[in-house]
């Protein structure tokens, strides 16, 4: 109970009956009404909005248990929750994949209790995909068939189990599934595609906007090192460093792609660029490679060939991103450019090849850069015809000894001020 006394010694008592009823006694007639009303609100929004914001940070469904069982005729997949959620199950196609939707997930499971891939499955992902939206993806050694998806509560226990069992069938017959299912839901797992939509912004005089990338994130968590450290999560770090520190360096909007642990496909990543009116866009890795003792900063710009083969192959594990997500990549159709088309993007490969010089230069005071850093090859994010791109690799987590410096603040601090030194050295001329 709380007293409070107004300057009409009108004496009010709150009494509170756990968790949000407020009963107000009143003990003199005669009062000012505004001022009441005043001390109402005041004390709903320090004690009650509380509890409201609460109630809805109530906290995610948890995946705690999984396992995979059979062989290559007939496989087993089952996940453990801790309550019901919603659950739904697509088919799709190049490559083949079943898509599992649920309502936005934690999934914990214990060090001795892995998802290993098994029998018609060959490869797992899972993780958040969207707002309120978690996605798991089976990629598939070979067609199958849906015999079973049930989620049920498990006899004698609190916990809901989701199981599915598959069984091998034909190319054809695959195809057949498919098409009935794109009758019924139009695109399959692509339903979930959708990201957050980002308006154009108004571009302000004498300002230049920068988009930083940070790659990977929700279901896609790119590389991972030998310490476990998770290629999402070290570059979205290292983003925040560079957008600071930037926004203390001169007249720079920075905007970051995603600002929490979402994925994003391609597309939207350039999306997001083109209707922020981006005049700089970065790419932000941190891959892996097969050849552990690689390790150094690279930096990439965009080329219809690869400039060597580590290159191409890196162009192709990052252009893959969708797939990982669940989503169909989109084949090239080579077209007939407008000539001024064809010149804005000859021009913005030149500023493109112009910043990349000025990292190299400034990184390459502040840490440790690749042999030959400058390369080239077809990243699909850097793709926006009208805006200078570039994708760093800050180094590789393959590599033990890069693992551990991604990590570290002091050298993302000394990085992230190398990048920003660089960027305002590319608008200089420019600035008034």
């Amino acid at each position: 109970m709380f007293s409070f006394t107004t300057s009409k010694f009108v004496i009010i008592e709150l009494i509170f009956v756990f968790p949000c009823n407020l009963h107000i006694v009143l003990v003199k007639e005669k009062m000012r009404l505004i001022h009441i009303l005043s001390i109402v609100f005041t004390l709903f929004l320090t004690l009650v909005a509380p509890l409201q914001v609460h109630a809805q940070t109530k906290e995610l469904p948890v995946a705690f248990s999984g396992s995979i069982a059979g062989d290559s005729a007939s496989t087993r997949f089952f996940l453990d929750f801790d309550r019901n959620l919603s659950v739904q199950t697509f088919y799709m196609d190049k490559p083949n994949r079943i898509i599992i939707d649920l309502d936005e997930t934690v999934f914990n499971f214990g060090e001795n209790n892995k998802l290993e891939p098994r029998g018609l499955i060959s490869a797992i992902q899972l993780g958040r995909i969207s707002e309120g939206r978690s996605r798991i993806v089976l990629s598939l050694s070979a067609p199958v068939e849906i015999i079973k998806a049930s989620l049920k509560k498990r006899l004698d226990e609190e916990n809901y189990r989701f199981l599915l069992d598959l069984d091998s069938t034909d190319e054809e017959t695959f195809t057949n599934l498919l098409q009935q299912q794109q009758l019924t839901f139009g695109t399959s797992g692509n339903i979930a595609q959708k990201g957050d939509r980002v308006l154009a912004i108004k571009k302000k005089e004498g300002r230049f906007t920068i988009v930083l990338d940070p790659g990977h994130g929700g279901i896609d968590g790119g590389a991972v090192g030998r310490k476990g450290a998770q290629e999402k999560d070290i570059v979205f770090d290292f983003a925040k460093v560079v957008k600071e520190v930037l926004m203390a360096e001169g007249p720079f909007d920075v905007l970051m792609t995603r600002e929490e642990d979402k994925f994003m496909s391609l597309r939207e990543r350039l999306d997001f660029s083109r209707r922020s009116k981006a005049d700089l866009f970065i790419s932000i890795h941190a891959d892996s490679l097969k050849q552990k003792f690689v390790r150094g900063s690279t930096i990439y710009t965009l080329s219809k060939k690869a400039s060597d083969k580590l290159s191409e192959r890196l162009a192709e594990s990052e252009n893959s991103a969708d797939l990982i997500g669940g989503l169909t990549v989109e084949e090239e159709v080579e077209t007939v450019v407008d000539i001024l088309v064809d010149l804005t993007t000859s021009e913005t490969k030149r500023f493109s090849r112009r910043f990349s010089s000025l990292l190299v230069k400034n990184l390459n005071s502040e840490v440790k850069l690749i042999k030959n850093p400058q390369r080239s090859a077809a990243f699909g994010v850097l793709k926006a015809p009208e805006v200078p791109s570039v994708l760093i690799e800050l180094g590789y987590l393959s590599n033990q000894e890069d693992e551990k410096l991604l990590q570290s603040k002091e050298w993302q601090t000394k990085a992230g001020k190398a990048i920003a030194l660089s960027i305002y050295q590319f608008f200089e001329t420019r600035m008034q």
